[in-house]
């Protein structure tokens, strides 16, 4: 088993071209894992349950904001073969829809924030995070536009950089600046420091746009009509994994409160833990996956999707293990409070079993013009996930909601797998026959 597992690792290029994104990934992992201890250890559950609320309804909020717009700016860069005047055009006539989009549900957030407090929340003090989520949101949606111009014109360190470890390494920083120097150790203190977080990076990343794309001349703006025909089909997939990742917490937050959040989502991140391979084996087996695929090579295609599978099982499944030997002694690192949370964790665990052995179904599916088929999956799944939470988390608690987070990843992941070997003859499911 061990040379098996050794001589997969060994000249794999998937591994080997995904390393410095898994570098940074794990990062910015590191850093967000850091933060956590930070908050939870320093300020306790429930501030860490406020600042997981606010960024559930900032994500949220941005997927209106932004109608995958920052995703078809990847799409149109990648492939304007980086002539930086067609750029150019491309970013501005992208920042130009965001901003308007980002202002006008920003104002809808302030306007109603009370009435959003007290309905979803039965809080009506949050009603200032509402407010603080719609001053942030138009600068939240252009670090996403600048995000996917890095993407697009294959600046992946760039990317990876303030895709994600920016954003936990200054929310450390500023963490550590309110709390242990100003002495700010209330419940808003994880939110500001990410707020802070987000306005540093907003002018590094705009400024880092302004250097690359400087010497391109603005041609003109593109036709906005057009792209909103292009980006809300866009914005579909991308919204409903966004809306399933953080729908379980926003309805505990409605059904129980900001403690139980904050207790779930420690049991969330931990589980998360098994995924970090995934996403960066992914960003560089999707293109091979779609150039295989469209050039008919079914040999080529069918090696890749069953090596890609192996690199992710095999680097997950030793995080797995080490969390089903030791939840308690986990969760103990955020302190004594979120011991509560075991079985809620190794609930989640065992799903993320199923999300190893099933490899890249989704990346499968979007890389070979399946990508409606993947949204309708999708859809189900959010539908299934929502009704669970519903009916058990007032059941239930927090185990219900992981319940029902388990339940609607289980099933794409089985449904993808069963989709991709009925219609491609190849089973995603994890192997160990020689190919």
């Amino acid at each position: 088993m061990i040379q098996k597992i050794s001589s997969l690792f060994s000249g794999n290029e998937i591994l080997q071209k995904s390393s410095v994104s898994l570098l940074l990934k794990i990062t910015g992992s590191i850093f967000g894992y850091f933060f956590l201890l930070l908050v939870t250890r320093n300020i306790g559950p429930s501030s860490w349950g406020m600042y997981v609320l606010f960024l559930s309804v900032l994500n949220i909020s941005s997927i209106f904001a932004r109608l995958g717009i920052d995703t078809l700016t990847l799409k149109l860069v990648a492939s304007s073969n980086s002539i930086l005047n067609q750029v150019k055009s491309i970013y501005i006539s992208s920042v130009r829809l965001v901003v308007l989009f980002s202002l006008i549900v920003s104002c809808i957030l302030y306007l109603n924030s009370n009435s959003i407090a007290y309905f979803i929340f039965h809080n009506i003090s949050f009603s200032f995070i509402i407010k603080w989520i719609s001053c942030l949101l138009p600068i939240f949606s252009l670090i996403c536009v600048n995000e996917n111009l890095f993407r697009g014109l294959k600046m992946i360190k760039e990317f990876a950089f303030f895709q994600k470890t920016s954003k936990m390494l200054f929310s450390v920083i500023f963490f550590g600046v309110f709390y242990f120097v100003f002495k700010i150790g209330d419940t808003q203190t994880a939110i500001l420091s990410y707020i802070s977080a987000l306005v540093v990076i907003f002018f590094l990343s705009t400024f880092l746009v302004y250097k690359t794309i400087i010497s391109g001349c603005f041609l003109t703006f593109l036709n906005s009509n057009k792209m909103l025909k292009q980006s809300i089909p866009m914005m579909m997939s991308s919204s409903i994994l966004l809306l399933m990742s953080w729908a379980d917490s926003l309805m505990i937050g409605s059904f129980i409160g900001k403690y139980e959040v904050g207790i779930y989502n420690v049991a969330v991140k931990v589980a998360l833990l098994t995924s970090l391979t995934l996403s960066a084996v992914n960003s560089i087996s999707a293109p091979r996956i779609s150039e295989s695929y469209n050039n008919n090579n079914n040999l080529e295609f069918r090696k890749i999707v069953l090596h890609t599978t192996k690199t992710i099982f095999f680097s997950t499944i030793p995080i797995i293990i080490v969390i089903f030997m030791f939840p308690k002694y986990i969760l103990s690192f955020f302190g004594d409070d979120f011991l509560v949370a075991k079985s809620a964790l190794l609930i989640l665990a065992c799903s993320q079993v199923i999300n190893a052995m099933s490899g890249s179904v989704g990346i499968i599916l979007n890389m070979t013009g399946k990508e409606k088929i993947f949204r309708n999956i999708l859809l189900i799944s959010l539908l299934i996930n929502i009704i669970l939470n519903l009916v058990l988390i007032p059941i239930y608690a927090i185990e219900g909601a992981a319940i029902a987070s388990a339940t609607s990843l289980i099933f794409w992941n089985l449904y993808s797998v069963f989709y991709v070997y009925k219609n491609y003859g190849v089973l995603t499911l994890i192997s160990f026959r020689r190919e």
